[in-house]
């Protein structure tokens, strides 16, 4: 008599969990149906995607063995659109290594400003090693190559929409001294030659 009771309670509560998986599963299946079909604007998914890849491509930047540049410790990034003046803002934020530069004097330069967009953009310095001037081999014509093969490419777009969008990015890129509490700004089109 109690095997039974315990073979019926057994074969209850199988049947409970069961039922309990079946609407589970069910209940799932109706929420994926749900989140599927929402619709969300391709501007929405293009920003996302965009302020993902500028992430990723922002490691460049960490500290180098051997510095051929300033170095930095810490890099933030917002892009953000706004509506009104259809306009996308992208924010660079740089903080200078702490280490390195409470040991040696240096001061921010326009030429650090660009060479943190064109790294994380470009993937290029755009300034010649020795003498630290502009170098022409990043003209205006061959960031806009780089900027559509890396940000566009794998997303459809027409190339009129390429275009309209690149004349509504700007970027603002914004290096901090942590030791003077300086900041220096440079801000332009992304595939401006030079920021200002």
């Amino acid at each position: 008599m109690a095997i039974c009771k315990k073979k019926i309670i057994i074969n209850t509560f199988s049947i409970i969990l069961l039922i309990f998986s079946l609407i589970n599963f069910a209940h799932a299946d109706l929420t994926f149906k749900k989140l599927e079909n929402k619709k969300v604007p391709f501007l929405d998914f293009f920003l996302l995607k965009f302020e993902t890849t500028l992430i990723k491509r922002s490691q460049i930047l960490r500290n180098q063995i051997f510095a051929s540049r300033v170095q930095y410790s810490n890099i933030n990034i917002l892009v953000d659109y706004d509506k009104k003046k259809e306009q996308i803002f992208v924010n660079l934020y740089a903080v200078m290594d702490r280490n390195r530069y409470s040991k040696k004097k240096y001061e921010q330069k326009i030429s650090d400003c660009n060479q943190v967009r064109n790294l994380i953009f470009y993937n290029k310095h755009g300034y010649k090693f020795f003498t630290q001037k502009r170098d022409p081999k990043l003209s205006q014509g061959t960031m806009e190559d780089i900027f559509k093969e890396v940000f566009f490419s794998n997303i459809s777009f027409e190339e009129d929409e390429i275009d309209f969008l690149l004349r509504k990015m700007f970027v603002n890129v914004t290096i901090f001294h942590p030791i003077k509490k300086i900041e220096l700004s440079c801000s332009g089109r992304v595939n401006d030659y030079e920021l200002k």
